[in-house]
């Protein structure tokens, strides 16, 4: 317990400590986020090289804390990581083009699913699936990889979401690859969740710095691997919660990364039927709407990571109802709360078009509105007459 508390107190010291001069840098190299976006929700420039910060503070404490015998995967997760970092940090200082982020983001997932093995095994008798052939547990794990990363980047609209959101997983997940007797996996959670802690500090807001793409994929990058990996690891262990034992792994693993997945499906789904592209930036994410409640930024977060929680705690305790019975369940309350919102929104629209309505004054017909009009055919109309006398004087 000692290393554990070490490796995220170190995590969280060396991401906090080097924000305030990366942000003193950013400023003076003009590396920061424009408000230059009608969707852009904040009015400010604000420095958006926070997971330069999250990056190094990770890869420091590991390397100080890890080493390969605990964590046999960790050079390939290093470099996999390293893919995912450099395509972001491009992408955060001068743009990079959608198509080779999504390259670079294969990449990755081919990686850690050929090379470092980390692949989807066995679904445990979801939809009456087991074990996969190697073909289709490689091309099912890199779309989860690469559809869990983009799910991430999509969400982090907002201050403090997405780094809210990867703290929960993190030490959700510290404490299951705990229970499983899974030290260095646990390590990968407690790196992660001391490098967010310590990048939240200044992301509260009114936000300081922004984690940016470099941010955002990598969380999303460590949500995937580290799902995978549960999955892999319930499979062939019995993880013993104390209160509960995990049966259902799939099911827990998608309550954990369920919301910023359900946003894409959700927004991708709309754009669709709407005829737009799927990729096409807009104002309908979850974390808009939460700020179309009347929330403001913090309240938002708040709100969507106790949903989150709220997901996480319902997976743990039904499961002994089975991976399908429990998928099934975690798909009607998400459902179920998105349609609560949205008729709650749609009603709060109709009330106030209507309040705007009953305000307008009514004109008076009986009364005439003066037109501006020419005095005589090709001459000067009244108002530029009036506009020659003001620029004379």
């Amino acid at each position: 317990m000692k290393t554990h508390f070490l490796l995220y107190i170190t995590s969280l010291l060396t991401v906090s400590l080097s924000i305030s001069p990366l942000i003193t840098i950013a400023i003076r190299k003009r590396l920061f986020d424009a408000p230059s976006e009608d969707r852009k929700i904040h009015k400010r420039i604000v420095p958006n090289l926070g997971g330069l910060a999250i990056f190094s503070g990770f890869l420091f404490s590991l390397a100080i804390f890890v080493d390969l015998s605990t964590l046999r995967v960790a050079n390939y997760l290093l470099s996999a990581g390293i893919v995912i970092f450099m395509i972001g940090i491009k992408d955060d200082i001068i743009g990079v083009d959608p198509m080779k982020k999504f390259i670079a983001q294969f990449i990755a997932a081919f990686i850690v699913t050929i090379m470092a093995d980390i692949r989807i095994i066995d679904l445990g008798g979801f939809m009456g699936v087991y074990e996969l052939s190697y073909p289709l547990s490689i091309g099912l794990s890199v779309l989860t990889i690469v559809g869990v990363v983009n799910a991430y980047n999509l969400i982090d609209g907002i201050d403090a979401l997405s780094g809210s959101l990867g703290l929960v997983f993190s030490l959700v997940y510290a404490y299951l690859f705990f229970a499983a007797g899974e030290p260095g996996w646990a390590y990968v959670c407690l790196a992660l969740a001391g490098a967010l802690t310590g990048f939240l500090i200044h992301n509260i807001s009114p936000a300081r710095i922004f984690m940016g793409d470099c941010g955002s994929l990598m969380v999303g990058f460590l949500a995937a691997v580290l799902s995978i990996q549960f999955i892999n690891t319930s499979s062939s262990k019995i993880i013993d919660l104390g209160f509960t034992s995990v049966t259902s792994a799939p099911a827990l693993a998608m309550a954990i990364v369920i919301l910023p997945l359900f946003d894409t499906l959700r927004v991708f789904t709309i754009r669709i039927v709407n005829n737009q592209s799927p990729f096409k930036a807009d104002r309908n994410h979850l974390h808009h709407r939460m700020l179309a409640l009347g929330l403001n930024h913090m309240q938002a977060t708040g709100v969507l990571a106790l949903v989150a929680a709220i997901f996480i705690a319902t997976a743990l305790i039904f499961q002994n109802v089975g991976s399908n019975q429990l998928v099934g369940i975690l798909i009607c309350m998400i459902i179920l709360l998105n349609t609560a919102l949205s008729i709650y929104l749609f009603s709060r629209k109709v009330s106030l078009r209507e309040e705007l309505s009953d305000e307008q004054p009514q004109l008076d017909e009986s009364v005439k509105i003066p037109i501006i009009a020419e005095i005589n055919e090709g001459s000067k109309t009244f108002a530029e007459k009036i506009l020659d006398k003001v620029s004379k004087n």
